[in-house]
């Protein structure tokens, strides 16, 4: 053991007001692994703010990302655990609530730990997206694109062009439209968690034969672009799966190779795919292809199974700052 590690371990993880009440307390139970993943995602976020890091670690489901092994030893690790935990109870108690992992924020116009009640304005998706070309001569690399939504509207950014409003001036503000009714940002937390409940208000009085690629698009949208609550998600996902005709698929892999759950249904000449992570319901990547051999798309005759686009769903999260549209995109 070198001095350095001597000085090390003598720190006292206990050397603040309150730890004398503390140690009387005697010996108490470890906390949860939920209640300490979410001190760290709490540390994470605040120390992300502090760096300057717009986003936060922890702010958003970054979607692709995959277990990184850092080099180390595994005694460093364990001497630095104690003040890591302690950071991350210190931190959760001066927050006063565990935010769960998607329900961080950007730099802050009004941060959570100064209002635990607070409420991201923005909903932040990032996506890749491809789609054929009418000509089968070169078929286009992917795009990226950026949006906000919030209940007033949505801006986008696709690539490396200006900001653009993509509002519905016809909705007076964000609108998801299901079964031919609006559903506003500040409808989803009204919205019931019961999947039959929830079905029945989705649909409403629409019938016939449409209903069905409604509800798919709908709960798309929903999954996708909007704050929804994890046990809200948990019932889309249920209403999703028992739509007529669905195929549902465990363990398929996106494009990226990413694991999900495949739901896929047919409608007319398209077949159709959401693969959506099971655990927190947010949407990996969407497919179209088409159903069946001979269908024409400009100069060529696809086959089953040729992809006609692909939304691949990199990340998502709330934002609590979003850029400014370019004035030269705004409509007149």
């Amino acid at each position: 053991m070198t001095e350095q590690d001597t000085a090390t371990d003598r720190i006292d993880v206990l050397d603040f007001p309150g730890a004398d009440r503390l140690q009387a307390a005697g010996r108490v139970a470890p906390p949860s692994a939920d209640a300490v993943a979410a001190a760290l995602a709490a540390v994470r976020s605040a120390a992300g703010r502090e760096q300057g890091d717009p986003a936060g670690a922890g702010a958003v489901v970054e979607l692709d990302a995959r277990p990184v092994t850092e080099p180390g030893s595994v005694r460093a690790w364990r001497r630095g655990l104690p003040l890591l935990v302690a950071a991350a109870v210190a931190a959760t108690i001066a927050v006063g609530v565990a935010f769960p992992p998607w329900s961080g924020s950007e730099t802050s116009r009004t941060s959570p730990a100064a209002d635990p009640t607070a409420t991201a304005p923005y909903w932040k998706v990032r996506t890749l997206q491809w789609s054929r070309t009418a000509s089968g001569d070169r078929q286009p690399d992917a795009t990226s694109e950026t949006l906000w939504v919030s209940r007033d509207g949505t801006r986008g950014k696709p690539g490396n062009h200006p900001v653009q409003d993509y509002s519905r001036r016809d909705m007076g503000g964000t609108a998801y439209v299901i079964c031919g009714r609006p559903i506003l940002w500040d409808d989803l937390k009204k919205l019931p968690t019961d999947p039959s409940a929830l079905r029945a208000r989705l649909v409403g009085k629409a019938t016939g034969a449409s209903v069905t690629e409604d509800l798919y698009n709908g709960i798309e949208e929903l999954l996708t672009r909007s704050p929804a609550e994890p046990r809200l998600r948990a019932a889309l996902f249920t209403v999703l799966t028992r739509l007529p005709g669905a195929r549902v698929s465990e363990q398929v892999k996106d494009s990226t190779g990413r694991v999900g759950t495949a739901v896929a249904i047919d409608v007319d000449t398209w077949h159709r795919q959401l693969i959506v992570d099971a655990k927190a319901h947010h949407v990996l990547e969407a497919t179209d292809t088409a159903r069946n051999n001979g269908l024409a798309w400009g100069d060529q005759e696809l086959r089953a199974g040729d992809l006609l686009q692909r939304t691949t769903y990199v990340s998502v999260g709330p934002a609590w700052q979003a850029p400014e549209v370019d004035p030269v995109t705004k409509p007149s």
